[in-house]
């Protein structure tokens, strides 16, 4: 099996397992998570706060986003693009919101661009990652695109059942800075 088909195997696998988790039990650990981020000297340190918008068994990020606006912190949430491209514009709140690609909430028209810095955070979804912070997304590689010109800090978030030892990675998979889970960071 070459690395593609073991990741393909990997996904499938993974989004198995995530549908059964109990909507309790991942409501409980996805306000721990967030709490864990918020509490974070990287969510402190950020000025703007680059977040996807939870779709389906995704760690929800709803909690983080409503703490980041509190404290007057910018938020950018992603717009896909052609040839998987990403790019993030900054929302006032989730009436700034649309329907998106895949389903996914994108930020409307009116949105105008975000502009990353050194004092960004990046908060990535994945299926799962790995101790050394890489991750198994979806396969259409907009994070790592996307990371690869990103000037501040990335954090993964994921519920510890999902941080494995090893994911396969390949040259052009990035790994995020940190990782969170609603035991640690």
């Amino acid at each position: 099996m070459d690395l593609r088909e073991e990741k393909q195997a990997l996904r499938r696998l993974l989004k198995e397992q995530r549908a059964a988790l109990s909507a309790e039990h991942t409501c409980q650990w996805d306000n721990a998570i967030a709490q864990n981020v918020i509490n974070s000297q990287w969510f402190a340190k950020a000025d703007t706060l680059f977040a996807y918008i939870s779709v389906g068994r995704e760690v929800d990020t709803a909690s983080i986003i409503a703490a980041a606006h509190q404290l007057n912190k910018q938020v950018a949430v992603p717009r896909c693009g052609e040839k998987g491209s990403m790019s993030f514009y900054i929302i006032d709140g989730l009436d700034d919101l649309t329907d998106g690609k895949y389903g996914i909430p994108e930020p409307a028209d009116h949105c105008l661009p975000a502009a990353a810095t050194s004092h960004s955070l990046c908060l990535v979804p994945a299926l799962a990652f790995d101790q050394n912070g890489f991750r198994i997304g979806y396969g259409g590689g907009y994070y790592d695109r996307f990371l690869a010109e990103f000037p501040g800090k990335s954090l993964g978030l994921v519920r510890s059942a999902f941080l494995l030892e090893r994911i396969p990675a390949e040259r052009h998979d990035l790994p995020v800075d940190g990782v969170v889970t609603e035991q640690f960071i």
